[in-house]
């Protein structure tokens, strides 16, 4: 038997199992601080009520954000002193008596800076490439300064370059590049004398004569709670990484505290690449490291590296839309500028691989602890990085920008999904066995996000892959004169409002254990054995934002799960085929789509010949690859390209479609078939985990409407569903086809199962004999619970205050005059009366809550009823019903956004920002109703 606390080598990491699960599966929280402004006493009771809710791991974020005017400085900025160690040290020690773990974050704010590239190393902290330019007249003889760099100049701007060329005849493009002619590019930098340039024009065109110079950026974090200045280091320099380790190793994280960090640590974190600048990203090794990797000198072609923007990451460049595609202010004809972009910022994909993400891992191990990073930002392929790092991440937030949020709203968190498939792939080709995710941050929903949409986040990030949950997040609460319900960094007048400051502060947590628990049990399933995956699609893109959009909804509706491969990923020792099967050992893809790919590097495309030669299955959709990607030797490459091209397409394994909506009849001309095949579903999104006992398959209904469905599963054994929410484990009727189980599925919208087959319970579940509430019933009597009495605890800022409704008409508390802007929670009390004979021939006595604002429990006659806090559905309630009176109890739990709402209308200067809000729905707004069933 396999309990849900095993990997997939059978090692044991916690003593949990499925009803139960330990903390290798539990989630974990995000645990701000107000910078160092802690105190021991505080720490341990916030730790003890994280472990109470569930979570088995905090992970410690300096964030002195929104704190109050009487905030001491030197207690905040406290990181790489003496005082921010012992703090550091005592939560430690405490995690360790509570069976928890710590996080630690790698810098005092993101992206990473440290001290240690500041003063005389300022040489390590982040380059820009800024240039001069002036024009030159033919056969002009220069002999003058070269061009002064643009923007404030530096003591640090060192020369990195002067380059000439000639102005073509045609001198912009159409979107307002200057054209340059690449074949008169020139390294003049050996002309340069003492800072001077002497040097001759060609005697005919007009020329431009570039400088190129490297300077800090001065970038520092967004949010610093450092006790000394502190730059954003140079992440594609060795150097710079080993410095900032050093600094680490020296001021924060001394030898002395490794005993601890290996009973107590766990990851130390690193968020997102969130760097700003206003120029090209440079780095000392570039030139050697470019002409080394690329096979040319990139030197006389710098001056077509710009795209105006691309590196700032501020709103209004988001908005605008820049990416690497964007014009550049110069150019070459014939998209040979493009070339060069492409292997320049191949080249920082690899540097920052090598020299930053490498040695931070090597480090992490060193010290007893994993390296857990968010491999995305700016121009970084996050598919391809998301391989290198030892426990990848997604998240909510860039996601939903990537997905179209800034025109489409909260619709693009369902279409993140591929984002989060994006970052599992790169994890699965390595070997990963834990894809995290930072849940779930909503921008201007603070005090509005219930668990409800916590949990859809979850699910869909599941169904993407992701297995590791870190919810975003949880603030200190001991900080004087926070305005109530307390401090939170991300929600505060001068802060950026973002869900959501979770804790014994809103209503809603006196229900996270169930949350948690849900979270914990599909946690295990996806984590045990290994990732079954249908389809691959090919994938590259030097751009964060740059999501891959699978727009043919017929594959996913048929049940083909997919995810995507980055050209380094093809190249991994894993990417073998046997049985037509791609990386057997890991996600054991049955077949690979090249999606409207015309440019392709010619070593890849000889990959995918060989792969298609040794039996898999690929599909090549709308324009084939026939030009190289890279600038060097460029038309031989190409040749190469087109003419591989054409060997793979007449290949017996390979197939060629118009369309993405065609690829689901190729992949069945091609025997290749999901695992999962599904009839009659739409928006069901399958993940499917082989284990030794047998298979799971994780069924997510992202629709709106119920899903009924068969699903024809490949697997053998008996069948059984896995409850996430209860964890039990009952039988479900399955039928043999086709060396498949063929089962019959319904789902709620938002819900979320688990189908086993195979031996035993499934993961050490709790095999009960509860029928699935989806079999065929019939009616036997029914009963509508019109009346309740109801007690509610309405919160605000001078505590809490009753009030109390007799025989009370369910409905929402926003119209009910007395409830119309109380948020907190509400106990509904009925009762209902049951003759002798009211159990005859009954299986199921099912109670449907109806609509519900918030979150609910349920007991009946004083007994706890199984079911979860959110999207309540039906529950049977069997068990606990008895002859005569019967009490009904359904405790039902709000955010706190209603009261703030109700604030700023009444013009409290501290919840202004919530003016501009709509209330939420609130309160059991029913109908309820009983309904008796025999199957």
């Amino acid at each position: 038997m396999v309990r849900s606390g095993e990997d997939r080598n059978g090692g044991a990491r916690d003593g949990g199992c499925f009803a139960t699960p330990g903390a290798a599966s539990r989630p974990r929280v995000r645990w701000w601080w107000p910078g160092g402004a802690v105190t021991t006493a505080e720490v341990q009771r916030e730790l003890r009520t994280l472990r109470d809710a569930g979570f088995a791991r905090a992970e410690i974020a300096l964030l002195p954000m929104g704190l109050p005017a009487a905030a001491d400085p030197d207690a905040v900025r406290t990181w790489g002193t003496a005082r921010f160690t012992e703090s550091i040290e005592a939560a430690l020690v405490a995690a360790r008596a509570y069976g928890m773990r710590l996080d630690l974050t790698v810098s005092p704010g993101w992206p990473l800076a440290s001290p240690a590239v500041c003063g005389d190393r300022i040489g390590l902290a982040q380059q820009k490439l800024v240039q001069g330019c002036r024009a030159v007249a033919p056969g002009e003889v220069v002999d003058a300064a070269v061009p002064s760099p643009e923007g404030e100049p530096t003591e640090a701007d060192r020369l990195v370059a002067v380059t000439a060329a000639r102005l073509c005849d045609t001198p912009r493009t159409p979107d307002g590049s200057i054209l340059l002619d690449e074949a008169s590019a020139v390294d003049l930098t050996g002309h340069v004398v003492a800072g001077s340039l002497r040097w001759t024009a060609p005697p005919t065109g007009s020329w431009l004569v570039f400088s190129f110079w490297s300077r800090p950026s001065g970038q520092r974090s967004l949010v610093d709670a450092g006790a000394t200045d502190a730059l954003v280091i140079d992440h594609f320099s060795r150097e710079a990484t080993t410095a900032a380790i050093g600094h680490i190793d020296r001021y924060v994280l001394p030898a002395r505290l490794d005993p601890l960090l290996r009973q107590a640590g766990g990851d130390v974190f690193e968020d997102s690449l969130e760097i700003a600048v206003d120029a090209e990203l440079w780095t000392a090794s570039l030139p050697a490291e470019f002409a080394r990797r690329r096979g040319y000198d990139l030197t006389p072609y710098l001056p077509v590296l710009r795209i105006d923007g691309l590196y700032r990451f501020d709103w209004a460049t988001l908005r605008k839309g820049t990416n690497p595609e964007s014009p550049s202010g110069y150019d070459f004809p014939g998209g040979l500028g493009r070339r060069i972009r492409h292997d320049y910022y191949r080249t920082l994909n690899e540097l920052y691989a090598d020299n930053h993400v490498a040695p931070l891992t090597r480090w992490a191990n060193s010290r007893g602890l994993s390296y857990r990073a968010q491999p995305y930002g700016n121009t970084i392929d996050h598919v391809e990085v998301a391989g290198s790092v030892q426990v990848p991440e997604s998240e909510d937030l860039v996601n939903w920008l990537a997905a179209g949020g800034m025109t489409d709203g909260a619709a693009a968190y369902d279409r993140a999904v591929d984002f989060h498939r994006g970052i599992a792939s790169g994890a699965h080709m390595r070997g990963r066995a834990v894809v995290s995710l930072e849940c779930c941050a909503v921008l201007d929903a603070d005090y509005q996000t219930g668990l409800a949409e916590l949990k859809r986040h979850v699910d869909v990030a599941f169904s993407g892959g992701v297995n590791q949950l870190v919810l975003h997040g949880f603030p200190y609460s001991d900080v004087p004169g926070a305005a109530w319900p307390g401090w939170a960094p991300f929600s505060n007048e001068n802060s950026p409002a973002v869900s959501d400051a979770w804790g014994p502060r809103q209503p809603m947590w006196r229900h996270i254990r169930a949350f948690t628990d849900y979270v914990a049990r599909a946690s295990a399933v996806l984590r045990y054995g290994r990732p079954r995956i249908d389809v691959a699609f090919y994938r590259q893109a030097y751009w964060c934002l740059a999501w891959p959009k699978v727009t043919a909804t017929n594959l996913a509706d048929a049940g083909y799960t997919y995810g995507f491969l980055s050209p380094s990923l093809l190249a991994t020792d894993a990417a073998v085929v046997r049985d037509r099967q791609l990386a057997p050992e890991h996600a054991g893809y049955r077949a690979l789509v090249v999606d409207d790919e015309p440019a392709m590097e010619p070593e890849v495309l000889e990959r995918l010949y060989t792969l298609a030669v040794q039996g898999l299955p690929i599909v090549v959709v709308g324009t084939a690859p026939h030009r190289a990607q890279g600038f060097h030797r460029a038309p031989l490459a190409d040749a190469a390209v087109a003419g591989r091209a054409a060997d793979l397409l007449s290949l017996p394994t390979v197939r060629r479609v118009g369309t993405q909506e065609e690829i689901r009849s190729a992949l069945r001309d091609l025997d290749v078939q999901p695992d999962a095949r599904l009839q009659n579903a739409t928006a069901v999104l399958p993940v499917h985990r082989a284990g030794t006992d047998g298979d799971y398959y994780h069924l997510f209904n992202m629709g709106a409407t119920r899903a009924r469905f068969t699903a024809e599963l490949r697997g053998r054994g008996a069948g059984r569903i896995l409850d996430l929410w209860t964890g039990t484990s009952h039988h479900v009727d399955t039928t043999e086809a086709d060396g498949r189980r063929k089962v019959s599925l319904e789902l709620d919208p938002g819900e979320a199962t688990v189908v086993f087959l195979g031996e035993g319970p499934g993961l050490d579940a709790e095999p009960v004999a509860t029928p699935a509430p989806t079999v065929p019933v019939r009616d036997r009597w029914s009963r509508n619970l019109a009346e309740w009495d109801l007690d509610v605890r309405d919160w605000h800022p001078g505590g809490e205050e009753t009030h109390r409704l007799v025989d009370h008409a369910l409905g929402d508390w926003r119209t009910i005059p007395r409830l119309a802007d109380v948020a907190g929670s509400g106990t509904y009390r009925t009762t209902v009366l049951l003759d002798d004979d009211w159990d005859r021939d009954i299986d199921a006595v099912l109670l449907d809550l109806g609509h519900v604002g918030g979150t609910v429990r349920v007991e009946v006659n004083g007994l706890a009823v199984p079911g979860g806090c959110v999207a309540p559905g039906t529950r049977n309630v069997l068990p606990y019903l008895r002859r005569g009176a019967n009490t009904v109890t359904v405790e039902i739990a709000t955010t706190l956004g209603n009261r703030l709402i109700a604030l700023s209308r009444a013009r409290e200067d501290a919840y202004g920002r919530f003016a501009s809000r709509t209330p939420r729905p609130a309160g059991l707004i029913g109908p309820v109703r009983l309904r008796a069933v025999s199957v």
